[in-house]
């Protein structure tokens, strides 16, 4: 399932065996026409720390980053 953590990032939640996982995705070119748009995955498998350190060095605002903290439950 895909949470929009902002208009242009939303990420996905993955149960592994011992520990949650995320992907982060961002729009594909060319949605503005579309009802539902489409996603790109930038990430594979991360963990929830390791993925807020990515959105924080990838993203210059810490809106992202902190809205993903609060998904996450960290």
């Amino acid at each position: 399932m895909f949470i929009n953590i902002s208009n242009t990032i939303s990420v996905s939640k993955h149960l592994g065996q011992q520990q949650n996982n995320w992907i982060c995705y961002e729009p594909l070119e060319g949605n503005d026409q579309r009802k539902k748009p489409l996603w790109k995955r930038q990430t594979g498998l991360m963990s929830a720390s390791a993925m807020h350190s990515w959105l924080t060095s990838q993203y210059n605002d810490q809106n992202a980053a902190n809205a993903f903290r609060n998904i996450a439950g960290m």
